[in-house]
């Protein structure tokens, strides 16, 4: 059995320091929330038989690979990941960038975790397609895997940006 913990709904200022305090305690590894923005008015329907997210517009949403990297700097074993990184509403080498850092300052303690994402309102601000974004999540996971860590973030060779 593995023991893991999120930061959703965390203040991202309490996310290091319970970070630490997992790794102390032996907890394997802490899941980070996504989204780039939430609208105050919100016209995609939630995947939930309300239609509506639980939280409101004003729910904080740090970048994920920003608070795993702040995290990794203070732990030896806590493993990180999302839950779920809306990857297709970024450019791809953003991406590979970003998760190829992380697993850098990790020491290769990072796990990618993606999903095609349910708000078109985020999609349009990031400048993304909604409609391909299925499609474009098949080649970005494909794309990631071929690049890795030593394509994106020089001095990373032997690392995998985008793990299994």
């Amino acid at each position: 059995m593995q023991f893991w913990s999120g930061t959703a709904f965390m203040m991202a200022t309490e996310a290091v320091a319970v970070a630490r305090m997992l790794d102390d305690a032996g907890f394997d590894g802490i899941v980070c929330s996504d989204h780039m923005i939430y609208p105050r008015e919100l016209s995609s329907p939630y995947p939930s038989p309300t239609g509506r997210p639980m939280w409101s517009p004003e729910t904080p949403w740090p970048d994920s690979w920003v608070l795993i990297g702040a995290m990794a700097a203070v732990t030896t074993r806590l493993r990180f990941t999302n839950a779920v990184y809306v990857a297709p509403a970024r450019p791809l080498l953003e991406v590979i960038k970003q998760v190829a850092t992380a697993s850098v300052i990790s020491e290769g303690r990072v796990s990618l975790a993606v999903g095609a994402g349910w708000m078109r309102e985020e999609f349009e601000l990031m400048g993304q397609d909604f409609g391909n974004r299925g499609k474009r999540l098949d080649e970005m996971i494909r794309r990631c895997a071929r690049f890795g860590a030593a394509a994106a973030c020089p001095g990373a060779a032997g690392t995998t940006g985008c793990p299994s």
